[in-house]
């Protein structure tokens, strides 16, 4: 007999955030050694995170069990499938009293504070226990995908794949291309039309989608006036709406004054394309020089 680890990631996009988990049966007391009818011997409890997002909420829970009709043993990281689309749903589990006083729930409660036992359960008679977080809602839509046993993140996936992506090196172009002081100098962004940018990562039975948009410019044109926005300016002969007036020139800043424009995109995620769920805004900077003269006045010999 050979015992197959695996991972489960549950993924479940709930409508609203009002609903109650429904309760589950209640568990016998029996066996008398207090433990799971999971696993009489060795109870399942997997890690769950919950995180909200503007569709619902995202249940992620992570289970290592044995295959059906396994005996204990080395486990195995081979894949078991790469997953079909399951019914499951999750819910609180109403247990006994001898269950509720045994020492491996007590452990249960100490190391996951603010959750309750309860459980997953999918048509294809996949089951396992699980602590939920207090106030995590339920819902249909609930999805089971069995991957290989080295683990699947979604999460880490996505932020992985948010570092690596393929922003654009924005430049930062002007007219007139030496500023003057007292006359409006036009910015714009060069190298970037503002456009989604996305990318994506398939392994067994996961695929995840990140996706960023900008959100807003931030402009710091290097003596001390700052604007914010949400165009990109226009390029030149267009009368960009992103302009400044200087009123010194950029002598005193070592000849140039240092131009940034700091770029703040909103951050998505999804799994096996299911809804969108939001992560944490990125930020980018980029910074370019740029010279202001002075305009001065030049006499000359007086005209007979």
């Amino acid at each position: 007999m050979m015992t197959r680890a695996i991972r489960v990631l549950v993924v479940g996009c709930v409508a609203t955030a009002s609903a109650v988990l429904p309760i589950a049966p209640t568990y016998g007391d029996e066996p008398a050694n207090g433990a799971h009818p999971l696993d009489p011997q060795k109870p399942t409890t997997p890690s769950v995170s919950v995180q909200s997002g503007p569709n619902g909420v995202t249940v992620i829970i992570r289970v290592t069990q044995q295959s059906p009709g396994t005996s204990g043993g080395s486990s195995s990281s081979s894949s078991v499938s790469t997953g079909s689309a399951r019914s499951c749903r999750i819910s609180v589990d109403n247990i006994g009293i001898v269950l509720s006083q045994s020492p491996w729930y007590q452990q249960g409660l100490r190391d996951h504070p603010n959750h309750v036992l309860g459980s997953v359960r999918c048509d294809d008679g996949f089951f396992s226990s699980i602590w939920i977080p207090i106030g995590t809602p339920s819902g249909a839509n609930v999805q089971v995908v069995f991957v290989d046993g080295d683990g699947v993140d979604p999460v880490a996936i996505a932020l992985e794949l948010l570092n690596h992506l393929p922003i654009p090196d924005i430049a930062i172009e002007a007219n007139p291309s030496i500023g003057l002081v007292a006359l409006p100098s036009w910015f714009w962004i060069d190298g970037y039309d503002g456009s989604p940018i996305s990318s994506s990562d398939a392994l067994p039975g996961v695929t995840v989608d990140v996706e960023i948009e900008p959100l807003v410019y931030r402009w710091s044109f290097g003596d001390g006036t700052t604007a914010e926005t949400t165009s990109l300016g226009q390029r030149y002969p267009a009368k960009s709406d992103i302009r400044h007036v200087y009123e010194q020139s950029s002598l005193a800043a070592g000849g140039a004054y240092s131009i940034t424009v700091e770029v703040t995109f909103t951050a998505r995620y999804r799994v096996n394309g299911g809804a969108w769920e939001a992560l944490e805004p990125i930020t980018r900077s980029f910074s370019d020089d740029y010279p202001v003269q002075q305009l001065q006045s030049v006499l000359t010999g007086q005209r007979q």
